[in-house]
């Protein structure tokens, strides 16, 4: 449960080795680069434009291939038209160094598929525009279909204009009045709707009239010439559709069979965004015409590790190590085990710890677990909890987030069959009376059960904020930071414990809670130490809380110290939504199991609804709980835990080559 201690390095080596160093970096997956600062003389390295510009892109073609093909092949599954199975649709796969190094041997054969996808993305976007033509056409021909004739025929001719297109409804009688007017001039009307399909004949001594009187009534010419009637335009358009449709499926079966090589195209956009991630780095690089100089950050114990990659390329170098100082912000490594390394998941969605800052994960574990397992608080379903993350934890081989969140739930599955198991509870259903208390009795035997449980639950959000203070004083020590930890940290500790040994007796007799006589005897005993406690911790916090300040501000520092009591009782009494979440849980178990066992006695059709009604009841009722349990489990972490003594805003360490979207390198 500890920060890994980190060293600042500096390398010069000779500008013709560089690509070959990078890459020894790169496998050791042990040094962070940085931006290296420039001394006299020096100049910032600057990278081939061409080659980037070049891999840049590449990498895009090569990740629209991939989005194309997984596009497809998720349609062939929707329409069925591609049944086989295909591997490498996984975006988290395993490869051997050795293997991703070499991928370049494969770029001309993946750059030649990558050239079909986008000859089979040209096709179909062809495909596609001609369907929003064929659907616009059809769109303006539908007014047309009751004419028989064809387009063609509405034509001019020597001595007659044709005017033959659409006319508003409300327009028509006044052309009908201005047209009966005209000696050489003839209405046809063939459909009357709100968009009317009419033909004026006229000769071309009246055409001007014509057209000028159709123009002020809106007149739309048709825009269509085709040697067709517009039912036959129609079909002609739908055998068009059938044929894009046919078209496409086509494509889509060919880039189907291109899938095979989706593997490979994920690891080649892996290793151009590896490519280009060494030219950035090198951005980052200072040096002269024959040398470049680099900084960066790596574990101390992994040292002579780094020392032996690097001789192994060459022994025209030099490397310097330094312990970082005040102003450097190393990166954060953090070196955990077993229940503390799956609670750094926890920790880092928040914000990873600081450098120089203790690494809370071992205490986020402890809470965390505590009160998942206070939630859930029940045999069965933490069983199947536990069974269901194991059998997937074995299966899951990355140790990507995914896994790191199974593994969360896992361990909560474990701290909810401890809990059941002190309730007596399995799957809704009292199975023995636990060392726990059950909240769900009625009468006064549930009064009091309710109480105890919720004052537990209180008892608990107090001890995890004594903690936080605790390791806020632990913090401050470590920076040397003495009457910080002190006053601002250990004094609300003594505060809390006081607080804690002056009120035991009095809500206990307030709420008429049973307690063992020689407990009772305890604190009564404690009673008057602990109101001291209380008392003195509240007066150092009060007197020093302006310490720093000036004039006015010790005065009101001190106040502020005091309003902090009230943020404690609240951020105390948050910790009452341990005990709704687990009585919610508890009585929706309950209910599904009543529910179910009448319809068992009703008999019948019962026999099969009343189990169906409680699997499916409790299975509802996993999937809310672990989602609440776990949504204000960490709510408590951040805010309640977090709040007291967490600097956080670390930089987790990222070597160099560590980052792809795709693929898990192993040595």
């Amino acid at each position: 449960m500890a920060v890994v201690k980190m060293t600042k390095m500096r390398m010069t080596a000779l500008l013709s080795e560089r690509e070959k160093l990078l890459n020894a970096l790169h496998r050791t997956q042990m040094v962070e680069l940085r931006e290296t600062p420039a001394e006299e003389g020096d100049r910032y390295c600057v990278p081939d434009e061409r080659l980037k510009t070049d891999l840049k892109e590449k990498s895009e073609r090569v990740l629209r291939s991939i989005e194309f093909i997984e596009n497809r092949l998720e349609m062939s599954v929707k329409e069925a038209y591609y049944p086989k199975e295909v591997t490498g649709t996984g975006n988290s796969f395993m490869i051997g160094y050795q293997d991703f190094m070499s991928t370049p041997g494969n770029e001309m054969e993946l750059l030649y598929i990558i050239d079909k996808m986008e000859e089979y993305m040209s096709r179909l976007n062809d495909v596609r525009m001609r369907r929003v033509q064929i659907d616009n056409t059809e769109a303006q021909i539908a007014p047309y279909l009751a004419v028989k004739q064809k387009f063609s025929d509405f034509r001019d001719t020597e001595y007659t204009r044709c005017a033959f297109g659409l006319l508003a409804d409300s327009a028509l009688p006044a052309l009908e009045k201005f047209i009966a007017e005209k000696e050489l001039s003839e209405l046809t009307v063939y459909t009357r709707d709100r968009q009317c399909v009419i033909c004026v004949l006229t000769h071309k001594e009246e055409a001007a009239d014509i057209f000028r009187k159709l123009g002020e009534l809106s007149f739309t010419k048709c825009p269509f010439t085709f040697d067709l009637t517009a039912e036959q335009k129609v079909k002609q358009l739908e055998e068009e559709r059938t044929h894009c449709a046919e078209v496409e499926n086509d494509v889509n079966r060919k880039v189907c069979g291109k899938s095979g090589y989706l593997r490979n195209l994920k690891i080649l956009s892996d290793f151009y965004a590896f490519q280009l991630e060494k030219i950035a780095a090198e951005e980052k690089f200072t040096g002269t015409q024959s040398t470049f100089t680099l900084c960066g950050y790596l574990p101390t114990e992994d040292i002579a590790d780094v020392k032996n990659a690097i001789y192994d390329i060459t022994d025209a170098v030099f490397m310097e190590f330094f312990e970082p100082t005040e102003n450097d912000t190393p990166p954060t490594l953090l070196k955990n085990r077993g229940p503390a390394k799956a609670a750094e998941f926890i920790t880092n969605m928040y914000s990873a710890p600081d450098y120089r800052e203790f690494d809370p994960n071992g205490f986020v574990f402890l809470f965390f677990m505590i009160f998942f397992g206070l939630i859930m608080a029940d045999i069965g379903y933490g069983a199947l909890m536990l069974i269901g993350g194991i059998l997937l934890m074995t299966r899951l081989k990355i140790d990507n987030g995914f896994k790191k969140l199974v593994c969360i739930i896992t361990y909560g599955g474990a701290f909810t069959v401890l809990f059941g198991a002190l309730f007596g509870s399995c799957f809704g259903f009292s199975v023995y009376t636990g060392l726990l208390p059950d909240p769900t009795l009625s009468g006064n035997a549930g009064r009091t059960n309710v109480l105890i449980i919720l004052l537990g639950c209180l008892a608990l959000g107090l001890l995890q904020i004594t903690v936080g203070y605790i390791l806020k004083a632990v913090n401050s020590f470590r920076h040397g930071e003495i009457a910080d930890g002190i006053f601002d940290a250990l004094t609300w500790v003594l505060f809390n414990i006081g607080l804690f040994f002056a009120v035991f007796n009095f809500i206990t007799e307030y709420f008429a809670i049973p307690v063992a006589e020689n407990t009772k005897s305890f604190f009564a005993t404690m009673t008057m130490p602990g109101v001291i406690m209380l008392g003195a911790g509240l007066l150092v916090a009060v007197v020093t809380a302006g310490r720093k300040e000036k004039l006015i501000g010790k005065f009101t520092k001190g106040f502020g110290a005091v309003y902090g009591i009230i943020s404690l009782l609240s951020d105390v009494l948050s910790y009452a939504r341990l005990f709704g979440l687990m009585l919610s849980g508890m009585i929706i178990a309950q209910q599904f199991n009543g529910m179910g066992t009448d319809m068992i006695l009703g008999g019948g059709i019962g026999y099969v609804f009343g189990p169906l009604v409680m699997v499916v009841g409790h299975t509802f009722n996993i999937a809310m709980g672990v989602l609440g349990a776990y949504i204000h489990d960490c709510r408590l972490q951040y805010i309640e835990f977090f709040s007291k003594f967490y600097t956080g805003e670390g930089e987790l360490f990222t070597p160099i080559g560590s980052r792809f979207q795709y693929i898990h390198l192993t040595k």
